[in-house]
């Protein structure tokens, strides 16, 4: 017969940190969670108190604790994911409210999620980025050319640029689709941080996608193709400071920590997000893939449904 009690101890699981409770009033308590998704108890609220107290510090042995309550409560956190392992509480305290936010928020779980980045392009974003990247303790492979693409989980591509680098951007974009694999972009666009899209090859819009979308949604079509095929040398460039710095560091890095974890809820693929860092506006605009898209699909291998199309 199962004993979560047992099977408590023997992972040594403990009360999330990012859980805490409130007496509302001598019946009743209430818990409240990091996703918001409090649960209030109308009976019992001084030995549930007790089964809280114990559970988040096992250590204390002079707290009276009725087990039949004991038992339901750690039966009620265990299937809402709020128990864990005693050494993941010292960790980062944002990849905690990531996986918590997994149990209710949808976490997928396909199997396929990459476990290493690897960083394109150079510049003063990608070396913040790097450096905040590995303080979180994601695994950068440098030389992807060494990496085997036959490998299950292809390391997730993530593409900076001190500036809207559009010839760049597209081929790094073409890049990771022949080879299937995920890829994120980050760059610096006049006075914001622009994030995304985050693409799933075969699944998910590609950059190319979202060009050809915003070209179609242009006023001015003519000006945004001579901006896009104008030369580097008069584009704003990322200089960086102590705020910028690290901001930046921190919006990449909590995308890569979702996208690691498999929170695609959170990392939002086909979403371009827009972060202005002096009026700290974040935009999230969705994208939707085209189903012609001359890189993310099977353009070429599609028979031929139109006359207009053979012309």
């Amino acid at each position: 017969m199962f004993s979560l009690t047992r099977y408590m101890e023997e992972q040594n699981l403990i009360l999330h940190p990012d859980v805490h409770w409130v007496k509302v009033d001598e019946k009743r308590i209430q818990l409240r969670q990091p996703d918001g998704e409090h649960i209030t108890f109308d009976e019992h609220a001084n030995d549930i108190l007790n089964a809280l107290k114990v559970l988040r510090t096992p250590s204390i042995n002079d707290i009276k604790v009725d087990e039949s309550i004991s038992e339901q409560i750690k039966e009620i956190l265990h299937t809402r994911g709020l128990l864990i392992h005693k050494d993941n509480a010292s960790s980062f305290q944002i990849q905690r409210l990531i996986d918590q936010h997994g149990v209710s928020g949808g976490k997928v779980a396909t199997g396929k999620n990459p476990i290493s980045v690897t960083i394109m392009g150079e510049g003063k974003l990608a070396s913040v980025s790097k450096t905040s990247l590995l303080q979180a303790g994601i695994k950068i492979i440098d030389d992807q050319d060494k990496f085997s693409i036959s490998e299950d989980k292809l390391p997730l591509m993530i593409v900076i640029c001190d500036q809207e680098d559009h010839d760049f951007l597209q081929k790094m974009n073409a890049k990771a689709i022949q080879n299937k694999q995920p890829i994120l972009f980050f760059r610096w666009f006049h006075r914001s941080f622009k994030l995304g899209p985050f693409v799933v090859p075969g699944e998910t819009a590609c950059l190319n996608c979202a060009h050809q979308r915003e070209l179609a949604s242009s006023l001015f079509p003519n000006e945004l193709l001579a901006y896009r095929s104008s030369g580097r040398d008069d584009l704003p460039v990322y200089n960086g400071g102590p705020v910028l710095d690290q901001m930046a560091g921190a919006l990449l890095t909590r995308q890569v920590l979702t996208i690691l974890s498999g929170n695609y809820d959170l990392s939002e693929p086909s979403t371009m997000i827009t972060v202005d860092p002096v009026l700290l506006n974040i935009k999230h605009s969705p994208i939707l893939r085209i189903p012609r898209c001359r890189v993310c699909s099977n353009y070429e291998n599609e028979p031929l449904r139109a006359i207009r199309d053979q012309l």
